[in-house]
C-alpha cells in the first residue's frame, strides 16, 4: 500500500444507506447493500457469499468463487489497459515536445456533467492529459506531512511526488467543495509540489458555472510554464 492505511471515502461507502433511506420505491424491490472490502481478496467471496444467500439461497460458494476470481481478473486487466494507455500518452506527448498535464480527481469527477470538460479544454491548449492513477504504482511508500489513510489520496500524493523531478509534467487537481478531506490533500498536494519548484494548479469543480475562468487559470498556468 501507498499509504499508512487504506480506507475509503465514508460519504460514497455509506450511499447505500441514504438510498435505502430515502428512497421509497427500494421498499418494492431486492436491494442488496452490504459491506465488503474488495482489497481482502482471500475472504472476499466467504462474505459476499453469505450477502447474497440472504435473497437467493441457492447460490454456491463455488459459483461465488468463480465469480469473484473473474471480476478480479477483469479489474487487473482493466488497470494494466488504463496504465498501458497512459504510458503510450506519455511517450507520445515527449516525442512530440508537448506538456503532460496530471487531472487528478475523484472517480465521479469523470461524468462530464460534473468535470464540464475540463480534460477537452487542456487538451486543447495542446496539452496531454493523463490521470494519477497512471503514475502513482511507478511510486514506493513515502513519508508524508499528514496521516496517509485514504486510498485515492495515496495515489494523488504518489503522483503529485513522481512528477517533482519531471519538467515536462504538471498536475492539476479537481476539488469538490463539499468534500471535507480536500481540505486536507490539498494542503498536502501544494507541498509536495511546491518543495520541488513544481506549480500547483487547483480548480473547485463546484464553484464553476462556465468555464471561463478555468480557461483563465489554465493558460496561467501554461503561461508561467513557458517562462
Amino acid at each position: 500500500h501507498l499509504g499508512d492505511n487504506h480506507y475509503n471515502c465514508p460519504v460514497v461507502a455509506y450511499y447505500p444507506e441514504v438510498i435505502g433511506a430515502n428512497m421509497r420505491c427500494l421498499k418494492d424491490c431486492n436491494f442488496i447493500h452490504g459491506y465488503v472490502g474488495l482489497h481482502r481478496r482471500h475472504d472476499f467471496p466467504r462474505k459476499m457469499c453469505a450477502i447474497l444467500q440472504k435473497s437467493f439461497p441457492d447460490i454456491t460458494p463455488a459459483q461465488v468463487r468463480a465469480a469473484a476470481k473473474a471480476a478480479y481478473a477483469e479489474y487487473a486487466a482493466f488497470l494494466h489497459r488504463n496504465r498501458s494507455k497512459g504510458d503510450e500518452m506519455i511517450a507520445e506527448a515527449r516525442r512530440r515536445h508537448m506538456p503532460i498535464i496530471v487531472l487528478s480527481g475523484r472517480p465521479y469527477h469523470l461524468d462530464p456533467e460534473i468535470n464540464h470538460g475540463i480534460d477537452k479544454l487542456i487538451t486543447a491548449l495542446g496539452a496531454a492529459v493523463i490521470s494519477e492513477d497512471v503514475l502513482s504504482p511507478k511510486m514506493r511508500r513515502f513519508p508524508t506531512h499528514v496521516l496517509n489513510q485514504w486510498t485515492y489520496q495515496a495515489r494523488l500524493y504518489a503522483a503529485a511526488k513522481y512528477i517533482c523531478d519531471k519538467p515536462d509534467m504538471n498536475l492539476v487537481q479537481l476539488v469538490s467543495f463539499g468534500c471535507g478531506i480536500d481540505a486536507i490533500t490539498t494542503d498536502e498536494v501544494r507541498r509536495i509540489l511546491e518543495e520541488s519548484g513544481k506549480i500547483y494548479t487547483e480548480v473547485k469543480i463546484d464553484e464553476i458555472t462556465n468555464l471561463g475562468a478555468v480557461k483563465i487559470r489554465l493558460r496561467s498556468l501554461f503561461a508561467a510554464l513557458e517562462k
